[in-house]
């Protein structure tokens, strides 16, 4: 092979080392957060048309890239437009080299071809690559239609309180260089210091939040902390300096603690608002656990109530997680208790209940004030026959079992006109209501993005065994425009979308009712939100809280867009003649 060649074939294999197809870049922007989107494939870089390019596809290229989500999705070539490959005064053998150096390295900024097309992402995917498309290099437009993104510059998992004022780089290095000290901490751990701190008063002083540091005059303060705090005391004590200071998942808690304890009140309520969006980020669930436990000890109802509504709405994957059987008995008798219970069905809910207490050998009272949680007749009959082969609590437990047993199987075979006059039976109480079943005789889900986000489906007009034979036909869709309402038959103002739309068609028993909910999920794994159906409607929340036209949804979504919407249908009986939809 000619030197030249060879040259060439060099910047080529120098140019393509590390990347591979499907990685993906900003460029032309004025900041790393910003630019036109290229993404790698076949050795060359290319641009992506804006061709149903939206926020959820954004937010895919934002995640990969670090970013919390994407803030703007762009088009016609925002950036600048991409270029194909130049034509360059060259010899056929220079011509050729310069292409191969062009394909194989990152050149100049949008060189290359239109490499993907009328992309559609669910927010989940790792990249544009694994989203739905045309295919590679199949393209309708031209680079003037280049699609382009702004993200977050605040990188995933970190969240920053800034309310430092012009000097606070100035203030922080005068804490860095722990000289000129006139105050002295000590931290220490049950009785024995970890770490000494020198600070400064006059600094100090000029900020509220230092003033409770220490609470008599004199050169010396201890600080007395948990052991697993020890490492975000520097950080505490520089934040008193800059005002400044980032919180992340693993120090959230401690810096709340100590803000707490030493007067630090809007480094307290920061805190304390960040735990609803870390909650969420451990899917092991140990940090719900963990927080739940915090709330308990420092008597915190607002905190101790947001990990209850985590947990609960979670509860199905709550059981599969390897925390199961470290959940509390309180926790768990205060979640078995509650209505809006996520759970496929309740025969899993029992079977989860069965679980925890043999790992945890519970005891036998413990166990049966468990059961009692249990909502027997929203199981069907032949699940209330398949427990005393499948389910280790029943033999021990055998009298409770027979008693629960026979109470739903007369829900199940007698009108409940009957069980009102003669058994004196509230049908209101929460043992006969439905949870959140999220298995198919109860639920459906659809997408906020895809060619078909349309979902008809069928369930049983009520739980009792009663009307088994009697289905309920519905038909469920994501409405993400004014247009889409009217292609679906819905009035919607121009503010109502995105909602989701629930309809029922059949046969009505005049005798139950529904109060219909609607899931909002999160990156697939975990529940956000649930809303209400009202006039058939079910608004979107905003996911991160920046619309303010919209409600925020309780748990903010950080990719920027809900992955699934999931309805749960749940009947109920009417005691009065009204009836409910």
């Amino acid at each position: 092979m000619a030197p030249l060649q060879l040259f060439w074939m060099w910047l080529l294999l120098a140019g393509t080392q590390g990347t591979k197809d499907g990685d993906m870049r900003l460029v032309n922007g004025d900041t790393a957060n910003e630019g036109r989107v290229e993404i790698f494939y076949s050795g060359q870089w290319g641009t992506v048309c804006d061709n149903m390019w939206d926020l959820t596809d954004a937010n895919v290229v934002c995640r990969a890239l670090g970013f919390r989500n994407a803030t703007e999705a762009l088009g016609r070539a925002t950036f600048g437009p991409g270029r194909g490959a130049p034509a360059l005064a060259m010899a056929p053998l220079q011509l050729f080299g310069c292409a191969l150096l062009l394909a194989g390295t990152q050149g100049p900024p949008g060189s290359g071809p239109i490499m993907l097309d009328e992309v559609e992402c669910t927010g989940t995917e790792p990249s544009l690559a694994n989203c739905r498309s045309l295919g590679w290099m199949k393209s309708n437009c031209r680079h003037d239609q280049d699609a382009s993104v702004i993200c977050s510059n605040e990188t995933r998992g970190v969240h920053t309180l800034d309310l430092s004022s012009e000097l606070p780089a100035a203030l922080e290095q005068i804490f860095e260089s722990q000289r000129g000290c006139d105050l002295f901490i000590k931290v220490k751990v049950k009785e024995e210091e970890e770490l000494g701190i020198c600070a400064h008063k006059l600094i100090l002083s000029t900020n509220p939040e230092a003033r409770s540091l220490w609470k008599e005059p004199g050169s010396r303060v201890t600080m007395e902390v948990d052991a697993g705090c020890v490492p975000v005391v520097r950080d505490f004590i520089r934040y008193l300096y800059s005002r400044r200071i980032d919180v992340s998942l693993s120090s959230v808690k401690c810096l709340h603690k100590l803000a707490s304890t030493y007067g630090a009140k809007q480094l307290q309520g920061y805190c304390s608002s960040l735990f609803a969006i870390f909650l969420p980020q451990d899917p092991s669930f140990r940090t719900p656990l963990d927080l739940y436990a915090y709330a308990l000890a420092t008597q915190d109802p607002v905190l101790e109530e947001v990990c209850v509504q985590f947990l609960a709405w979670n509860f199905g994957a709550l059981t599969q997680a390897d925390a199961w059987p470290s959940v509390p008995l309180a926790l768990l008798r205060t979640l078995l208790s509650k209505s809006e219970l996520v759970v496929p069905s309740e025969l899993a809910l029992l079977m989860a209940v069965d679980t925890w207490s043999r790992e945890r050998r519970a005891s036998h009272t413990d166990v049966e004030g468990l059961v009692e949680e249990v909502r027997f007749p929203m199981m069907p009959p032949r699940d209330l026959f398949k427990l005393q082969f499948n389910l280790s609590l029943y033999w021990s437990h055998k009298a409770l079992f027979q008693k629960k047993t026979l109470q739903a199987l007369e829900f199940h075979t007698v009108p409940f006109q009957l069980l009102a006059q003669y058994r004196g039976l509230n049908l209101t109480e929460d043992i006969y209501q439905p949870r959140l079943y999220t298995s198919p005789t109860w639920s459906a889900s659809v997408t906020g993005s895809g060619y078909n986000p349309y979902r008809s489906f069928q369930t049983p007009q009520h739980p009792s065994f009663l009307f088994q034979a009697s289905l309920v036909s519905w038909a469920f869709v994501y409405l993400p425009t004014v247009q889409s309402c009217w292609n679906y038959g819905y009035s919607c103002s121009s503010d109502e979308p995105p909602l989701l739309a629930l309809s029922k068609s059949g046969y009505s028993d005049p005798t139950v009712g529904y109060e219909n909910k609607a899931l909002m999920l999160c990156e697939g794994h975990f529940v956000a939100d649930v809303t209400d159906f009202e006039d058939r409607k079910a608004l979107i929340p905003s996911t991160l809280s920046t619309n303010d036209s919209r409600r925020a949804s309780f748990f903010p979504c950080p990719v920027g867009s809900f992955s699934s919407f999931q309805v749960v249908i749940r009947p109920f009986y009417l005691t009065n003649s009204s009836g409910v939809d």
